[in-house]
């Protein structure tokens, strides 16, 4: 079968012994406005269609279909403001979470590292066509545990990691943990070896700060002339200043003040629901644990604090090749 051409979004993927098989949706870019892709796949109704690319076939995308940008992050830490004002320029086509990658990188993973790798890098050049131009990839939380995967498989595409403070993190994630955090049986069982492969975390408080020091350590090993950092605090500023430069988008006032206006709305709002957007910093840090600050210390900070020296040293070597 021949691989898929036009405006065909990659719903789901799959991958077998004989190659990456797709299913299709007939989705227009210019759909992509909810928060998350799966959620404009349930909104918008469109036929579907199947696409095999043979195993022998697979990784062989053209390098002018890499992604404009890569987005990771320690979940509910701003990364969907971030996409959602992306979203506002006029140029890029932004994917937030989508589906195919989460099931080609949940593990166990069946294939060798290097076809995995090819995989994730004929799946990006489908996401490619289907933007017919520009287009960034936000990443499910989980997958930065497998940033090294994506980054080696988009080799030219810059990228940035979002942060926030941990102790913020951590109380959101206790509140309300991710989906795959709340299935014990089944993907969560497998990422958690990942995360705390001696299971040695006594509390669910240890186990969300275990979590986002095992995120900041993946990112650690990334080339870091490739990527930068963007704080919660930085934002919405650090999407015109920081993220959209850095993957080669130039902003002018008018998408500038698009972007600015399209931030005084919660980024999570259904389509066609918008409220207002309303800090919470200062009421999560009143919520957390001693037990939280405690383990949060102890497990997430000190690769938070080597990451953030990793990227300062870099950005210093940036400023003075820029004073050449």
């Amino acid at each position: 079968m021949r691989e898929n051409q036009g405006n065909q979004l990659p719903a789901r993927a799959v991958l077998r012994p004989d190659g990456l098989y797709l299913a299709l949706r007939a989705i227009d870019p210019g759909e992509l406005r909810d928060a998350f892709m799966q959620e404009t796949i349930v909104r918008v109704p469109a036929a579907e269609s199947f696409v095999h690319i043979a195993r022998e076939d697979i990784g062989k995308a053209a390098p002018a279909t890499a992604p404009a940008g890569l987005i990771f992050h320690v979940a509910r830490c701003g990364s969907t403001l971030l996409s959602q004002l992306l979203k506002t320029h006029d140029n890029l086509v932004v994917y937030a979470e989508p589906l195919p990658f989460n099931e080609l990188l949940l593990p166990p993973h069946q294939w060798p590292r290097q076809e995995l790798v090819a995989a994730l890098r004929s799946l990006g050049g489908a996401f490619a066509r289907h933007a017919r131009g520009p287009c960034v990839l936000k990443f499910s939380s989980w997958n930065t545990l497998f940033c090294d995967l994506l980054a080696e498989a988009f080799p030219d595409s810059p990228w940035v990691f979002s942060l926030r403070d941990p102790v913020e993190v951590g109380v959101s994630l206790l509140n309300q943990p991710a989906g795959w955090m709340r299935d014990a049986d089944g993907p969560a069982r497998e990422l958690r070896r990942y995360v705390d492969p001696d299971g040695a975390s006594q509390s669910p408080e240890e186990f969300v700060a275990r979590l986002y020091g095992a995120f900041c350590a993946a990112v650690g090993r990334l080339d870091a002339g490739r990527g930068r950092l963007v704080r919660y605090e930085t934002l919405p500023a650090a999407v015109w200043e920081i993220v959209a430069p850095h993957f080669s988008q130039s902003i002018d006032g008018r998408q500038r003040e698009r972007m600015a206006q399209a931030a005084r709305i919660d980024a999570k709002a259904p389509v066609g629901k918008a409220v207002g957007f309303a800090g919470d910093a200062a009421n999560k840090q009143a919520a957390a644990s001693a037990r939280l600050r405690q383990t949060v210390d102890a497990f997430a900070r000190p690769p938070l604090q080597l990451l953030e020296e990793l990227h300062a040293q870099r950005g210093a070597i940036r400023s003075n090749h820029s004073a050449r």
